[in-house]
């Protein structure tokens, strides 16, 4: 693809290209991979930029929420070990009453005191909330947790917001561009007025609205 071709289409932002925007935005020159450890701004950068991608999924995002998600019961020890890359975890309080809670990475049944589900259980459905990698994620998202990092990092690397490259109006505009993303899809339904929910699956909707239009989502 020629330079021309480039200017046009850009394609996604990768890590190295958030990172570069955090050291841009101190006047630090760019570099060309995360492989370097000796750079102390970058590495700095990257887990900054790292640090907020994680702290803005565990809000719930329509693609990476799940409802009634089935986590079966290990035929061996009975027990229901759940990956690490869930933030959040909700069995249906309808049907479990409560009764069933995270510790951990295991489900812990409250009322019989144990990491051990009842032998007739082959499984246990729950909402969840998913952490996903850089590459999984809407552009969007990338794109507002590289402008909101890159001022974090510059406040913890410089503490004067006059010599900032993106200002807090250039956060608002990103995260103006996500909330428009996020309500785009997550389908309104007019069931739910406002709210919007997966249209297979009314009632988990109803349980689990979280954006309403006009308000923010952080």
């Amino acid at each position: 693809m020629g330079l021309a071709e480039q200017r046009q289409a850009q394609g996604r932002t990768t890590l190295t290209d958030a990172v570069n925007v955090c050291l841009e935005n101190i006047g630090e020159q760019p570099v060309d991979n995360l492989d370097n450890e000796q750079i102390q701004d970058a590495r700095i950068a990257e887990r900054t930029i790292l640090e907020v991608h994680k702290e803005g999924q565990v809000k719930g995002w329509s693609w990476n929420t799940e409802y009634n998600y089935p986590f079966k019961v290990d035929a061996t020890n009975f027990e229901i070990v759940v990956p690490e890359t869930v933030v959040e975890f909700a069995p249906n309080a309808y049907q479990y009453n409560g009764r069933y809670q995270l510790r951990g990475t295991r489900v812990y049944d409250l009322a019989n005191r144990t990491f051990k589900m009842d032998s007739s259980m082959s499984e246990l459905s729950a909402d969840v909330i998913w952490l996903l990698a850089w590459n999984s994620v809407p552009e969007a998202y990338n794109r507002w947790v590289t402008i909101r990092a890159a001022r974090i990092f510059s406040d913890r690397s410089l503490g004067s917001e006059a010599l900032f490259k993106y200002t807090v109006k250039d956060e608002q505009d990103a995260q103006a561009v996500l909330e428009r993303v996020e309500m785009e899809q997550e389908s309104p339904n007019m069931l739910s007025g406002n709210y919007s929910f997966p249209t297979y699956q009314p009632s988990s909707g109803l349980m689990n609205r979280r954006v309403s239009i006009g308000s923010s989502i952080f």
